[in-house]
Formats: C-alpha cells, sequence, structure tokens
C-alpha cells in the first residue's frame, strides 16, 4: 500500500519558516524539491518558482513542494501544486505568525489546524516549537511503479471500445485529480498503436497538458520515436494537435483523444463532435481551474442532442496517493472544491412566492461553512469556471456584495456582484481616448472605450458578475425573480445602473431580455473560456442613465450591420438574429425605387448581384422585426450568412446543403417574398 502523503504547517516569520522547512527536509533529494514563493533566496539549494507558476507544473511530480503563504496565498496556486506531490511525499506551507485580516486566510488556518488535530500525517509547528528532520523521503521504489489501477484499466477497455464498437459513440472519461485519467488515455493511445491503429490525435488547452498522456504512451512503447507532441511506432502516430487548428484541418483519425476538455471552449467541443466520429472527452472534476461539474453538466446537453448514444466513465481510484489521504481531503475543504449545491430532499413543497431575499456579509459567511458551502456549489454548478480564487474574493474583497435567496433555510439562488464606476474625470477621460486601462471597472469602461459614451465614467454600476439558481428549479422564473430583487436592492443603494457581462449565447440573451436589460455591446473577441463573445447588457435606475443607455443602445443599433459585414462575420445565425430582435430598426427608410427592386428580385427575375446593396438595407430592418421570425430557420440563416455577412455563394451552399447557386438564390427569392407580405 502506498504511504500517506505528509503536510507540515509553519506558522512564524519568514525566516524561521525557510530554516524549519529546510531541517524537515534534509534527507528528501533537492532535485525532487520545488519551493513556490514571491522572494527568491540567494544561493537556494531549491528550484523556486512564484505562485503565478504552479499551473505550469501539471503534469509533473514532486517528492516535496514548499508553498510560501507569509504574504499572500494564491488559491489556485495551491489546488494546482497540491496535485503533484507523490505518494509518500511532503507539502510544507509557511503561514504567518500572527493572524492577517483576511477572511480567507483565517479561514484556511482554522481548518489546518482541524485536519492537524485529526490526521498523524498532517502537523503543525509554530515558532519557537523545536523543529527535527521528522519528514521521511519519498520510496524511490514507489514512485516509479506504473501499474494501472482496477479503474484506469476499465477506462482504457473504454476508450478501445470507442474505436472498435459503432460510430458516433463517445466517451466522456472524469475524474478528480490525481486518479490517473490522462495516464489512461496514454496506455489507451499506446495499446491502440499495438493493435495497429496508424493515427491517434490527442488535442488539450496545451501541449503541456497533454504530457502525462505522452510519457505514458511512450513507456507502453518503448521502441517509439518520440518527438515533441508526436509519438512514432511502426506505422502508428500520436500526434498532438491544438483544437483550433485540428477543427480546421482535413486530418483523419481512427480516435481524438480531448483531454481537460472543461478548459476547451464549448464551441470547439461542439465542432469536434462534427467532425469526428470516434472521440474521447476527458475532464478533470475537483481541480486547480475549478471544478468541471458544471461543464459535465452543460455538456451532457449537447452530447443528448448531437450524440444520444455517448457513453460515460468516472474513475474513482487515486494512483499518486491513497484513497485516504488526508492531504487531499484538506484541499477539498479548504478550497471548497467538493461544494454541491443543497438536496433534492430539501426542495419538497418549494413555494417560489415564500422565497426570501437577503444580502449576506462575508464574516457570516465565513462564520457558517454550511451557508458557504451551499453558495459556492451553486456558482460551481452553473459556471464550470469557478476557481479557488473566487472564494477567495467572496471572503476579502471590499468591493464585492453577496445577495441569496432561500427556501426553508435553503439557499436556492444566488448572485455576486461588484461595486463599479465613479471614476474621476481625467481618469474617464484617458480611457475615453484610449490611454489609459483599469483592472475591474468593466462596464464604466466599456461604455467609454467601446460605445464611446463620454461620460459613462461618472455613474455608479453595480454589475452582476455571478448568478446561479439550483438546477432541479430552473424554469420556474426564480431567476427574473431574484433580479428583480437585485434591481430594487441596487436602487435603494442609490446606483445608476446595474449591468451583466456574459458570453452570449440565445438563451441567456433571452433571460437578461426578459429582466429588461439593454444590450449596449458584444465584444470584438472571443472569450478564452467559453469560445463566445461577450455580451453586455444594462438596466438604467435613473433617469440620466436611462439617458445614457438609449444613446449606447442606438449606436450599437447603427453599428451593427457593419458589424455582422467584419467583426461577426462568423457570429452563428440564430444568434444573430436573437440580437437583432433586440435592435429595433424599421424599412421606412428604404425608398420606392428599393421597394421596386425588391419585389423584382423577389417576384420576377431580377439578379441578385445588381441588387444585393437594396437588399441588404431590407434585411437589415427585417432582421430585427417580428417578420423575421416569420421564416423558416433555414431561410433565417440563408439570408443573415450571405447578405448580411457577406459569405460566398459557395460556402452559403455547402454551409446549408444547397446544391449550388442557382438553388441559393431561388431559396432567397423565397424567403425575400414572405418578407414582402
Amino acid at each position: 500500500m502506498m504511504t500517506q502523503r505528509q503536510c507540515v504547517f509553519l506558522k512564524g516569520d519568514i525566516d524561521w519558516g525557510r530554516n524549519a522547512a529546510h531541517t524537515l527536509l534534509a534527507s528528501f533529494d533537492k532535485q525532487g524539491v520545488i519551493y513556490l514563493s514571491d522572494y527568491v533566496e540567494p544561493d537556494s539549494v531549491y528550484q523556486t518558482i512564484s505562485q503565478k507558476q504552479a499551473q505550469k507544473q501539471l503534469g509533473k511530480e514532486f517528492d516535496a513542494v514548499v508553498f510560501d503563504a507569509t504574504t499572500s496565498l494564491n488559491a489556485d496556486s495551491f489546488g494546482a501544486i497540491v496535485g503533484t506531490i507523490k505518494a509518500g511525499g511532503a507539502l510544507l506551507v509557511l503561514l504567518p505568525k500572527t493572524m492577517t485580516e483576511s477572511l480567507w486566510l483565517q479561514r484556511f488556518s482554522h481548518i489546518a489546524d482541524m485536519f492537524c488535530s485529526q490526521n498523524k500525517s498532517m502537523q503543525s509547528i509554530q515558532q519557537g516549537d523545536e523543529v527535527h528532520s521528522l519528514l521521511a523521503p519519498v520510496s524511490k521504489l514507489e514512485s516509479e511503479k506504473i501499474i494501472p489501477t482496477t479503474d484506469q484499466t476499465t477506462a482504457i477497455n473504454a476508450i478501445l471500445h470507442v474505436v472498435h464498437g459503432h460510430r458516433r459513440r463517445p466517451l466522456v472519461l472524469s475524474a478528480d485529480r490525481g486518479r490517473g485519467k490522462s495516464a489512461a488515455l496514454g496506455m489507451a493511445a499506446a495499446e491502440l498503436i499495438k493493435q495497429g491503429k496508424q493515427s491517434i490525435i490527442v488535442t488539450a488547452p496545451s501541449l503541456s497538458c497533454a504530457e502525462t498522456i505522452f510519457s505514458h504512451a511512450c513507456y507502453a512503447l518503448p521502441d517509439a520515436t518520440d518527438a515533441k507532441g508526436k509519438l512514432s511506432s511502426g506505422n502508428g502516430v500520436i500526434q498532438f494537435i491544438a483544437p483550433d487548428l485540428l477543427i480546421e484541418s482535413d486530418i483523419k483519425a481512427d480516435i481524438v483523444l480531448v483531454d481537460e476538455a472543461a478548459a476547451i471552449p464549448v464551441q470547439m467541443l461542439e465542432q469536434l463532435l462534427a467532425k469526428f466520429s470516434r472521440l474521447v472527452f476527458s475532464s478533470t472534476i475537483h481541480g486547480y481551474e475549478g471544478t468541471g461539474k458544471g461543464f459535465i453538466v452543460r455538456f451532457k446537453q449537447t452530447l443528448d442532442e448531437l450524440t444520444p448514444s455517448w457513453k460515460e466513465f468516472h474513475i474513482e481510484q487515486p494512483v499518486r496517493w491513497r484513497e485516504d489521504d488526508a492531504l487531499e481531503k484538506f484541499s477539498f475543504d479548504a478550497l471548497l472544491l467538493n461544494a454541491t449545491p443543497p438536496t433534492v430532499e430539501s426542495m419538497t413543497g418549494f413555494e417560489p412566492s415564500e422565497c426570501q431575499f437577503e444580502q449576506v456579509g462575508p464574516r457570516r459567511l465565513v462564520s457558517d461553512e454550511t451557508m458557504l458551502r451551499a453558495l459556492f456549489g451553486l456558482l460551481v454548478q452553473a459556471h464550470y469556471r469557478t476557481r479557488p480564487s473566487d472564494l477567495m474574493m467572496l471572503l476579502d474583497r471590499d468591493d464585492i456584495s453577496v445577495y441569496i435567496m432561500h427556501f426553508n433555510g435553503q439557499i436556492i439562488a444566488c448572485s455576486v456582484c461588484v461595486e463599479e464606476g465613479e471614476l474621476a474625470p481625467e481618469l474617464a477621460d484617458a480611457i475615453y481616448c484610449g490611454e489609459r486601462r483599469l483592472n475591474g471597472h468593466l462596464l464604466p469602461q466599456s461604455l467609454l472605450a467601446h460605445t464611446g459614451m463620454v461620460d459613462a465614467g461618472k455613474y455608479r454600476y453595480r454589475r452582476i458578475i455571478r448568478i446561479a439558481v439550483h438546477p432541479l428549479l430552473q424554469g420556474q422564473t426564480i431567476g427574473q425573480q431574484f433580479v428583480r430583487h437585485l434591481l430594487i436592492s441596487a436602487t435603494q443603494d442609490k446606483k445608476d445602473f446595474m449591468g451583466a457581462s456574459f458570453a452570449s449565447s440565445t438563451e441567456v440573451i433571452g433571460f437578461w431580455h426578459q429582466c429588461t436589460f439593454m444590450p449596449v455591446r458584444l465584444g470584438l473577441q472571443h472569450d478564452d473560456v467559453s469560445g463566445s463573445h461577450a455580451m453586455l447588457m444594462l438596466k438604467p435606475l435613473t433617469q440620466q442613465a436611462e439617458m445614457l443607455a438609449s444613446q449606447a443602445v442606438s449606436r450599437f443599433t447603427e453599428q451593427w450591420s457593419s458589424l455582422l459585414q467584419h467583426e461577426f462575420q462568423y457570429l452563428k445565425p440564430e444568434l444573430v438574429t436573437r440580437i437583432s430582435q433586440l435592435l429595433a430598426r424599421d424599412t421606412g427608410l428604404l425608398s420606392d425605387s428599393d421597394w421596386h427592386e425588391i419585389k423584382a428580385f423577389a417576384y420576377r427575375q431580377r439578379g441578385y448581384d445588381v441588387c444585393h446593396y437594396t437588399l441588404r438595407q431590407a434585411i437589415s430592418a427585417w432582421v430585427s422585426q417580428p417578420v423575421f421570425l416569420k421564416l423558416s430557420s433555414q431561410h433565417q440563416a440563408l439570408c443573415i450568412l450571405l447578405v448580411l455577412q457577406q459569405h460566398a455563394v459557395s460556402e452559403v451552399a455547402k454551409r446549408l446543403s444547397y446544391r449550388g447557386k442557382a438553388e441559393v438564390i431561388s431559396e432567397l427569392r423565397e424567403a425575400i417574398s414572405c418578407l414582402c407580405q
């Protein structure tokens, strides 16, 4: 049996903590130790990196880690580095001698003390206590074994079945960190090469994320030629291709292995599903980057629609440490990686009218662990990129406010908001002129820099950065009811605006529109996480704010047609329609001559090329009117792709499965004739 990982909390000043760490690790191989600190000791015998570099160590393994938290403790970095420590290895955490004002750190320290009192493998040493060379080094024999667990073997067989079984039955492989799912992918890839398969594609957010796959495949294929991101054995090749390049390529594959799928935009995952018939999607459920629970919930819906015969397997057994590993349990509790929403039973007899709304402060949250876990569990379920650092934000940031709705004492909805605005005139002017950028203050900065609202900096904003409703209660207007309470609270606090910025989708835009928020901007760049453009919507709360919001919406409306032709040429047609319906335009600008030309195209044989400009003017107005929704989704997409976004006829024909130009133009005539009625 593997030995327990060890953990020591050293509470004292920085020099004492470093000396104590050196003493405790005296018998360890210095090459197997890494030191995380914002201060590099002169002539240090250990490799030293900053806390921010912890994520770059994923895929590596260490005998021991020293984490210097005497000045700050980055929760994401802590969660990342804990998963790199081998069985029998050690984590040393340097904490300040006196308790700080940080509620996050106070809670962390309290949980550490509790675990130390309950687990022999964890201990706390105060400055002034005697420090001995107490820690036993990692057994080299134990750390070098590569024997698949029972769960890994089952996972490998499931991966092989994706190749040998029916097409269009992808596998979702999930696990907590340290369960060896990436190793299982590597071992399965090697077995497929041995069976004669020739093309195994690995994709992930980066090549470094896939290193474990290649190292285990290489171990199982000792005669393979190993180049960076490409492993060749006989006629078979295992190679890494980044997600975007893989989507654009014409490469054929026996199977595509997608590792850390939760960190890849869902839009890209959908494209991979459409492009390849044999795929495995691997995702970490609890990890440094936040939980994968929300991703799993959302991606299952996509799989149900596109490949309803998909399969799932969850790896339970740890590979890097024992199943009863106290350090893992500590990290789960301290970072709330295992937080879950309230149970089903607690919703019995639910009645929306009996829900209560209130604001909860950080001190109440830190003193009520049950409430904190329920709140964070809802956020985790709703936002698959919720990170441990979000917990720090809730407890320590003065500009953050938290609101909840509860029923029978159980939280059913929550929201996290941030205060923005009231910028100094000189600063606002510099932002407007493109000379300054700020951390935070997203709403006023966007209005100043992108929509050209020169007075936007002086207003007071409350931005909703997270909102979540219990998954069992969604679709019952709880979210709208919750937002109404948030608007009342913001008005009472004399805010000018409440706003939200989110990954655009037809459903989410529809929700905020139902809450009477107004669209003022669509971000030009794709979001790294969702793969979508960020939509910014505002709700003015004062008369002056209403004037500014109206101006911003008008500016957005005026620019929309041009944006579709250039910046948003590849925006999905259904999203174009949803946004356009919120931007009121009419056909009053069309002259009698324009109408004559439009009808000549629709009902006669006037050529598309000679009346394209007029058709564009008309459809730019129609797309924002109810009449456009009478068209079939196919005809809506045709009008948007061909006329508004100006894609080539051949490209439109291919995308909409038309036989060629003649059918494209014929279908467009039919669509225009419907719009003219």
